[in-house]
């Protein structure tokens, strides 16, 4: 794990080099992409251009983007954040009122009547200062999937990102290539969920680099 730690690191520096060579600046980068990032995210939760809500749901997080990606470093990572996301993005007041029969991950999660004790503690655990900026990323992550507080993932990922690009980081840009390898891993304990999360990140930061060469 530590390897794959040290190479997301310099992979990280590479694309971010490559993005200052072809586009001056990150934020440009982003706009360019974030017509394709917006449909990859909202694919990962089944809402493809063909569904009634995709505009709907493809200007709430244009918005987000709008307003929270390209100046993050004030930005506060907690509980009401990632409430104030789901609002914007579902329409949404709380936390779900009902549990979730009918679904395509593939691990348990909570009770709906839990879910607003359990998102505090892990908040309240969160940014643990023996772990590294991506190890808290995975966490938070991991722990909000396990918890899942809303109908769909959208407001999780969303977090994430904000999250990571505050640290300097590129945002997970995810691809429709690994969604169900994506989803499987929520079943692992937090250990082997790290390792395989952090591969993926990779696998990520690759597409990423062929994406800006072919642009």
């Amino acid at each position: 794990m530590i390897n794959d730690l040290l190479e997301i690191d310099v992979k990280n520096e590479e694309i971010l080099k490559l993005i200052l060579d072809k586009f001056r600046n990150f934020n440009a980068f982003f706009k360019n992409i974030k017509e394709h990032f917006i449909t990859e995210e909202l694919l990962y939760d089944n809402i493809s251009v063909n569904n009634n809500d995709f505009g709907d749901y493809f200007d709430s997080i244009s918005k987000i983007i709008e307003d929270y990606f390209y100046n993050p470093y004030d930005i506060e990572i907690n509980k009401d954040l990632l409430l104030n996301f789901n609002e914007l993005i579902n329409k949404e007041d709380g936390f779900r009122d009902k549990n979730i029969i009918h679904r395509h991950f593939l691990h348990e999660i909570s009770d709906y009547k839990s879910i607003n004790i359990e998102v505090d503690n892990l908040f309240s655990r969160f940014e643990n200062t023996e772990f590294t900026t991506l190890e808290n990323y995975a966490f938070i992550t991991y722990q909000l999937f396990q918890v899942y507080p809303f109908l769909n993932s959208l407001s999780i990922r969303i977090l994430g990102n904000i999250y990571l690009l505050k640290n300097d980081y590129l945002p997970f840009i995810l691809s429709n290539n690994f969604k169900s390898e994506y989803y499987y891993m929520f079943q692992y304990d937090f250990p082997r969920f790290k390792d395989a999360f952090f591969k993926l990140m990779l696998r990520s930061f690759d597409l990423v680099a062929k994406r800006l060469g072919s642009i």
